[in-house]
C-alpha cells in the first residue's frame, strides 16, 4: 500500500495547536510555512509560495530551501531551522534583510518555533515572516523607520549621508542612530552597506553585466571597496558568488 503524501503524513502527528494558532492569527502580509525535521516543506501560505517562484503549495511540498534559494540564504534558514529543533527554542521577532518576490531589498521579521506531536516530541517547525514595509501600523517600532528603508531601497546607488536618513524622521542624527540600531540591531549605514551588496547579489545572479559596472551602479566607489564589503557580508568575492549562483 502506497504510504499517505507528506503533508498529511506530518499534519496526523502534528500536536501544537497553541503555536500553530498564533502564527495563524497574524497571517495578513505574513509569509507562512511549516518544515519536518529533514527541513522538507510541508505547508505553507499562498504567499510564500509565491516567494519561493511555485505555482501551488504543491509544488513546494517536499522540497527545502536549497530548491528555491541561493545557497548562502539556503544555508542560514538551514542553521536557524536546526537551532529550534535541536534545542526546542523558538526564535521570534529577527529582523533579517532579504529580497522580496518583486527582488526589492527589504527587511522581514521572522519568527520559528518548533512543532510537537501528541507524545511531546519535536516533529518539525512552523515559522513567518513579515514584510516590515507592507505590515505597516501593525509593526510600530519599525514602520516609524518606513520612510527610511524605502529612501535606501530606492536610493542606494547614490552616496547616503545619516543627516539625509534621520531628517526622513524627523530626528536629529544621534537620535536617528540610536532609534534605528534599538530596532534594527545595526547602523543605518552598514544598513545602507547591506542593501547595496544584497543588490549586487541579484544583479550578479540574474545578468552578464560586468563587476565593475554592478559596483558602481550598486553605489560603490571602486572595485576593491566593493570586493571588500561583498566579502564581509556575503563570505565569498563576487566573482565567486557569480560562478556559483549566475542563472
Amino acid at each position: 500500500m502506497q504510504d499517505p503524501p507528506l503533508k498529511e503524513q506530518f499534519l496526523a502527528r502534528m500536536h501544537s495547536p497553541e503555536q500553530m494558532q498564533l502564527l495563524f492569527n497574524h497571517l495578513p502580509d505574513i509569509y507562512f510555512f511549516a518544515k519536518d525535521l529533514e527541513g522538507r516543506f510541508v505547508m505553507a501560505n499562498d504567499l510564500f509560495v509565491r516567494q519561493c517562484g511555485a505555482a501551488g503549495e504543491a509544488d513546494i511540498i517536499g522540497k527545502n530551501d536549497f530548491d528555491f534559494f541561493p545557497p548562502g540564504r539556503a544555508e542560514s534558514y538551514v542553521k536557524d531551522d536546526r537551532h529550534v529543533m535541536e534545542t526546542g527554542r523558538s526564535i521570534v521577532d529577527r529582523v533579517e534583510l532579504a529580497p522580496d518576490p518583486g527582488n526589492s531589498i527589504n527587511w522581514f521579521i521572522t519568527t520559528k518555533v518548533p512543532l510537537y506531536s501528541s507524545t511531546g516530541e519535536i516533529i518539525g517547525l512552523a515559522g513567518t515572516a513579515r514584510d516590515i514595509v507592507r505590515a505597516g501600523l501593525a509593526l510600530r517600532p519599525y514602520a516609524e523607520m518606513r520612510p527610511v528603508l524605502e529612501f535606501v531601497r530606492d536610493h542606494y546607488a547614490r552616496a547616503i549621508e545619516v543627516a539625509e536618513l534621520s531628517a526622513l524622521v524627523h530626528l536629529s542624527v544621534s537620535q536617528f542612530e540610536r532609534r534605528f540600531r534599538k530596532v534594527f540591531q545595526i547602523a543605518p549605514l552598514r544598513h545602507v552597506m547591506n542593501v547595496r551588496v544584497r543588490a549586487a547579489c541579484l544583479r550578479l545572479s540574474a545578468t552578464n553585466d560586468t563587476i565593475a559596472a554592478i559596483a558602481l551602479d550598486c553605489g560603490f566607489y571602486d572595485h576593491a571597496h566593493f570586493s571588500r564589503n561583498f566579502r564581509r557580508i556575503i563570505g565569498m568575492t563576487p566573482r565567486e558568488y557569480r560562478r556559483q549562483h549566475l542563472r
